[in-house]
């Protein structure tokens, strides 16, 4: 009977004892982002726009609707970002951009013209006025085949990069080799070149023999097929676009893990899907 009193006044002493709850600061749940008809149909115009430099058509805009569906979850939103990124007019917008970005948004058709000029030049120019003519024949074959070839699914944006500075026009608008070395650092990589870049960058690109970015080169080509193949590059690209759709700089975890995704895969596109995809271009 002892026994039985005893296991009894135990039981209720614990029911009557007081629990102590510890409250830990700023440890409220997480937020539930609430998605709204007006935030999704925000988004399908924003994308079209953005990518093909237009709004959707009806039938566009309510296709995109029932694929992003009434949580608008990352991944519909990557698959109808997928879906624009696959329409023909989006190579015309993306070389558009190219040429708006770094050659003041040279006509295509005056590309055309002062090619025919170059090559019509060269049935009769000799010695240095050919050298020269040889040259702007070279590059603006290179830029009047760029549309044809993204149709083709046969340039990436690198290479398109490679041409977009290696042409008369941007040497025009970037008169002489110091301000063409300060003008393609600053362009894509968002940063003046080092004194050392600078010197480095210059002689190279005057043919004389010089290293940058820890590999040697003695020409204008080599300066830009170096430059195009580094990692500042792709780290470029990424701070590029989230400029471009964000109007701000990425944060360091991301801008480490889309650079070192896009220097692996040269996908340009999934770059932009990724970017784009995200809660902070969705919710923004």
């Amino acid at each position: 009977m002892k026994i039985f009193v005893s296991i009894v006044l135990t039981f209720l002493l614990l029911a009557c004892s007081k629990i102590e709850i510890e409250k830990v600061e700023n440890n409220s749940p997480p937020h539930e982002q609430i998605v709204t008809a007006q935030m999704r149909e925000g988004y399908v115009n924003r994308l079209y726009i953005t990518l093909v430099g237009r709004k959707a058509t009806s039938t566009e805009f309510d296709a995109g609707l029932v694929l992003l569906g009434d949580k608008a979850l990352e991944e519909d939103r990557a698959n109808l970002v997928d879906q624009i990124l696959s329409l023909p007019e989006y190579n015309k917008e993306l070389y558009a951009v190219v040429r708006g970005d770094y050659l003041e948004s040279v006509d295509t058709a005056l590309i055309k013209r002062d090619y025919q000029q170059a090559v019509d030049a060269l049935k009769t120019a000799t010695g240095g006025a050919r050298e020269y003519w040889l040259i702007v024949e070279k590059t603006l074959k290179k830029l009047v085949e760029i549309p044809t070839l993204l149709d083709q699914n046969q340039i990436d944006i690198i290479e398109i990069h490679r041409r977009a500075v290696y042409n008369p026009y941007y040497d025009d608008i970037n008169m002489g080799t110091e301000n063409f070395v300060v003008a393609t650092f600053q362009n894509f990589l968002f940063r003046y070149p080092t004194g050392v870049e600078l010197e480095n960058g210059k002689l190279m690109v005057d043919g004389y023999p010089a290293s940058l970015f820890l590999k040697g080169g003695t020409s204008k080509e080599d300066f830009i097929q170096i430059f195009f193949d580094t990692d500042d590059y792709f780290e470029g690209q990424v701070i590029n676009l989230y400029r471009k759709y964000l109007f701000d700089n990425p944060a360091t975890a991301e801008m480490v893990t889309l650079t070192k995704e896009f220097e692996a895969s040269k996908d340009y596109k999934q770059l932009q899907i990724n970017i784009l995809s995200s809660d902070d271009y969705f919710f923004n």
